[in-house]
């Protein structure tokens, strides 16, 4: 498949192609899970994209039938993280490496990479050609992060009728409310409050009409219920902002007030999280206490994120709480890894309340465990 070189014809590759493993480097070590762990160490832990790549150019030599999907979640782990960095050549030069020069098989999250790369880069109809070359082809394009990626690069492209399209024709179960936010954020900051507000409602009758077209499949359970409150309570949190842009406190808390108050709303971490964002950036420190205070309460309902967001709003006794109970396993991420931020964002909140004691047990622990991660990815065979 030659999607890329189709679509950046004029761009020179710089890849080499390895005809073997051994190529890349010595005592090479190409098994599937192995090789996609220290590829998304590297990436996450070390920050070291350059050796990172090195490492996941072995997956083409991975065996074919060896879970296939876990080698395609290498391609992508590095693809993304140059894009992250804005090292978009080497995202184009690794994605024909893979796809191109050897005969692995992107998925919509390698895809959705290079999408978003060219919207970073300005270059709205390239994306969309890039799109409509893949639609069809990888079988899992366009995903729901698919849509995502497109609305907000066309709302920030201006290109606001082609994002309403693109949702208007979504095939998805559900409707998805970081699309939806997306468009709804756009009309805000360019000050169409109106049809910002048609958006909501759209998508407050459509995902009600969805829940009850589904709520009796077995697709429905399998997938999981969509929780309606805490979606309308995501785009709620646009709406605060907006409001607290426009100076109108009183509105901003209605909005807040509104949306998690009336329900004693559980929570998802994604909801809670947005709606701390806001409170601790316009001054509304102790409601984001309360709000956090009322998360800790709820199991499953606080993340790194949280504590980062905490931290930030220098909310450093709720911090000093967490780093103490915390549970280690809120520290480390789903698939083991150490993340550095979150512990670097502890450790300079420490220190900036003179906590010295607690920043050196929280840098010790995280070098122990750096340490640890290093042993294990990296042993020999």
């Amino acid at each position: 498949m030659s999607l890329i070189r189709r679509m950046f014809g004029r761009r020179s590759f710089c890849t080499a192609v390895a005809r073997k493993a051994e190529d890349i480097m010595k005592n090479p070590d190409c098994r599937t899970w192995e090789l996609s762990s220290r590829v998304s160490y590297l990436v996450n832990s070390v920050g070291d994209l350059d050796t990172a790549a090195r490492y996941s150019r072995l997956a083409v030599f991975s065996k074919p039938d060896d879970e296939p999907e876990v080698t395609v979640h290498t391609c992508e782990t590095i693809i993304g993280s140059m894009v992250r960095a804005k090292r978009h050549k080497d995202a184009y030069d690794l994605y024909d490496y893979f796809f191109n020069k050897h005969t692995l098989k992107p998925n919509s999250s390698c895809c959705n990479h290079i999408i978003e790369s060219r919207f970073q880069q300005g270059l709205v109809d390239e994306a969309l050609d890039f799109h409509r070359t893949v639609k069809g082809v990888v079988p899992d394009y366009p995903s729901e992060a698919s849509l995502r990626v497109l609305t907000k690069g066309l709302v920030h492209s201006g290109r606001f009728d082609l994002a309403q399209a693109l949702l208007k024709g979504s095939s998805k179960m559900f409707p998805d409310h970081v699309a939806f936010n997306n468009l709804i954020q756009g009309f805000l900051d360019i000050g169409n409050l109106d049809k910002a507000n048609h958006l909501f409602e759209e998508f407050k009758r459509s995902l009600s009409s969805s829940i009850a077209d589904y709520k009796s499949t077995w697709d429905f359970f399998y997938r999981g219920y969509p929780r309606y409150e805490n979606r309308v309570a995501f785009l709620m949190a646009t709406f605060m902002e907006y409001w607290f842009k426009q100076g109108k406190e009183v509105e901003a808390m209605e909005c807040y007030n509104q949306s998690v108050l009336p329900n004693k709303l559980l929570l998802c971490p994604e909801t809670g999280n947005a709606l701390l964002k806001v409170l601790l950036k316009y001054g509304q420190k102790s409601h984001a206490r309360a709000l956090y205070n009322d998360m800790s309460a709820q199991s499953g309902t606080l993340n790194s994120d949280t504590v980062q967001i905490m931290a930030k709003g220098r909310c450093s006794k709720e911090i000093k709480t967490y780093n103490k109970a915390s549970a280690e396993s809120l520290l480390a991420d789903s698939i083991g890894f150490i993340p550095v931020t979150t512990f670097k964002t502890i450790i300079d909140v420490a220190l900036k309340d003179g906590r010295i004691d607690d920043a050196l047990k929280t840098s010790n622990k995280m070098f122990d465990m750096a340490l640890k991660e290093v042993s294990e990815q990296f042993n020999p065979l």
